[in-house]
């Protein structure tokens, strides 16, 4: 099969690194072409795998065929029929069987495009609101959540997210060199958070919980600023008077398996978002039990094997810190690898090959 794939998200979002799945599973057995940004995240990611392969002489592999667009998420007219025309000379040169979306503005540019090249259209819906999506234009869409399994009159499977468990594993030796970088004793019991500054990944309220603990344990907190400045979090932690108990790093790290296996429970306290599991996956595959709060997709990954399900206020989530304290952590370690083995890119392949295998067949 020819397949082009299109990831017009500009930063390593959770959608794109989910698209980005779908695309190394695919190239093992198919010719798969790259549709994104230029300098974007995924474009500077495929350009350094292009590089390793040649210094590998890894020509067996051959290197991923990239096209360049613009933002397509515009609302001028011009701007617009110039994108589409843009990806209509991509389509043209790549000739795809099959087309691959995860964005809204590609799917609708896709649409326009679908009958003059005659391919089929696969879109993956990762958003946190009510799809709207044309069955007469898409043929499969992979959804993120059964919450809206029953309004969507398309083909489709459920992918709550995708995990790479050969990158994300508990790693002790990396477990005891973090703890001995951040000062924290072997002994401690470590909360720990990761995640970007922004307003739904409930950071301020995961404070508050924590600052009413009675019992004695730290939180880490592995961030990249995005909305909330840094100093804004610190000037909370300060004001909660939990200064001595929260650690925050905000540098970009190439180790971030070595930080979550230095945690002893990873906290995901969004109050809204979460439509692709990520981080919760990425916890659970360094056998970590998670508490996450019941938004998006996330109760459908977690379960009291291996974590624990709270509401997204203070009062909600500071009683779950406190009862998975009182918890077995040993034995829902284990139930933490089993549950993310089951999101590994391996256990998802299949489904994935066989889902384009038979769209193309139709």
């Amino acid at each position: 099969m020819n397949i082009a794939i299109i990831l017009d998200e500009p930063w390593n979002s959770s959608l794109t690194f989910l698209g980005n799945s779908f695309l190394e599973t695919l190239e093992k057995s198919h010719q798969v072409s790259l549709i994104c940004q230029k300098d974007s995240y995924i474009d500077k990611y495929y350009s350094k795998v292009n590089e390793k392969k040649i210094q590998n002489r890894s020509f067996n592999n051959a290197s991923i065929t990239k096209y360049y667009i613009n933002n397509l998420r515009t609302k001028n007219p011009i701007v617009f029929f110039k994108n589409l025309n843009q990806i209509r000379m991509h389509l043209n040169a790549i000739k795809p069987d099959i087309v691959l979306t995860i964005r809204g503005d590609a799917t609708f540019q896709a649409c326009l495009l679908k009958n003059h090249f005659n391919f089929k259209l696969i879109r993956i819906f990762g958003e946190n609101r009510k799809p709207s999506l044309n069955r007469h234009c898409i043929d499969y869409v992979f959804l993120s959540t059964k919450r809206y399994e029953n309004i969507v009159k398309i083909p489709h499977s459920i992918i709550n997210g995708v995990v790479d468990t050969k990158k994300f594993t508990f790693k002790k030796e990396g477990a005891l060199r973090v703890r001995k970088e951040f000062g924290i004793d072997n002994s401690d019991f470590v909360f720990g958070f990761i995640g970007r500054t922004s307003k739904v990944k409930g950071i301020f309220m995961l404070c508050q919980a924590f600052a009413k603990l009675e019992f004695s344990a730290k939180l880490f907190m592995l961030v990249y600023e995005t909305e909330i400045k840094i100093s804004e979090i610190l000037e909370i932690i300060k004001q909660l008077n939990i200064e001595n108990r929260v650690i925050i790093e905000s540098k970009l790290r190439d180790d971030v398996e070595d930080i979550i296996s230095a945690f002893d429970v990873g906290v995901v306290s969004s109050i809204d978002s979460e439509a692709i599991a990520r981080t919760t996956l990425e916890f659970l595959a360094c056998s970590k039990p998670c508490v996450v709060t019941n938004v998006g997709c996330l109760s459908e990954v977690v379960d009291d094997s291996c974590g624990i399900i709270c509401k997204p206020n203070v009062s909600s989530l500071h009683n779950a810190l406190v009862d998975i304290k009182n918890k077995d952590i040993n034995k829902m370690q284990e139930f933490a690898l089993k549950k993310a083995q089951k999101y590994s890119i391996e256990s998802l392949s299949d489904l994935i090959n066989d889902t384009f295998s038979n769209i193309f067949k139709k």
